[in-house]
């Protein structure tokens, strides 16, 4: 396992999965100039969150220690919950503490979000115009996600410009690693002990019987990558939905699975067995390439 895959082990603490099954529907969108599938923001923000991340953010000029007082200046919260906050954002190891100069820092775990956000925000940068492409080609959704706890998480997505039929996930959504063709390809590129470590936290969240089918499956497709290089379903993101997904691992990032997905009505399972199943993992294989040149 590599450095990076160890430090976003220890750093992605188990945590509840979402609900066992996911039922992924087909939607109709409006043709209109493509936005890459980011969705529109609400305007609803949590606000303890948004108050924390204010509070890192006071640290972006050039001091390096801050105290409550300076901080609460900059981002206009009341200074008795800026003191809960970096309380807690120390405790979390965001922060440091001087007792000395009853100032605040910014901590490791900071640093190790920054690293692991630059190894990956390259790979999906590279991967967005290969993915569009693939998708107006072919008249199928692309995306690709990396894990999140024991969730896949949707880093980007990309939509068929030859059809308003396309698959209802956005960029940001979770579904269980167990569960999810995403997550069967991600975890059949993982090195053993990394899967094994997953699959012993994935099971206490899934009732005796659920978690044998699920085994199986997850058993099948990783003998499919094997054998294939990518994994194939339909009916796992519901009964009208295909699915081929392909492991995504570049030297120095965090893993990854790309995934393409149509309605058997558009896309039969046979053409994406034969056909849409090869030509994800070429796409695969020229961004491991193009990848590597960059780091070159």
């Amino acid at each position: 396992m590599s450095a990076l895959a160890e430090s976003h082990k220890a750093k992605s603490t188990p945590r509840k999965p979402t609900v066992p099954q996911m039922e992924v529907r087909i939607v109709l969108r409006a043709p209109r100039a493509s936005n890459h599938g980011r969705p529109a923001s609400t305007g609803k923000l949590i606000v303890p969150i948004e108050r924390g991340f204010a509070v890192l953010d006071a640290f972006l000029e050039q001091e390096q220690w801050l105290a409550n007082q300076e901080i609460a200046e900059r981002t206009a919260i009341p200074k008795a919950t800026v003191s809960r906050l970096t309380r807690t954002l120390t405790d979390l190891g965001y922060l440091t503490h001087s007792e000395t100069l009853r100032k605040y820092r910014l901590a490791s775990a900071v640093l190790n979000l920054g690293y692991a956000a630059m190894a990956d925000t390259d790979v999906v940068s590279l991967a967005r115009p290969l993915m569009q492409d693939f998708a107006d080609d072919n008249g199928v959704f692309v995306a690709v996600a990396g894990r999140d706890g024991l969730d896949m998480i949707l880093f980007e997505n990309c939509h068929s410009a030859s059809t308003l039929a396309t698959i209802g996930l956005s960029v940001g959504e979770h579904m269980p690693i167990a569960a999810s063709p995403l997550g069967w390809a991600l975890l059949a590129g993982l090195p053993e002990a990394e899967r094994s470590y997953l699959l012993d936290h994935l099971r206490p969240y899934h009732k005796r019987d659920r978690w044998v089918l699920l085994r199986q499956r997850i058993v099948e497709a990783s003998d499919q990558v094997a054998e294939k290089g990518y994994c194939a379903s339909t009916g796992d993101w519901g009964a009208d939905i295909t699915v081929v997904a392909v492991p995504l691992n570049v030297e120095g990032r965090l893993p990854m699975a790309l995934v393409c997905a149509g309605s058997p009505r558009l896309t039969n399972r046979k053409k994406l067995d034969e056909q849409l199943g090869r030509k994800l993992v070429a796409l695969v294989n020229v961004l491991k390439k193009r990848a590597v040149a960059v780091d070159g």
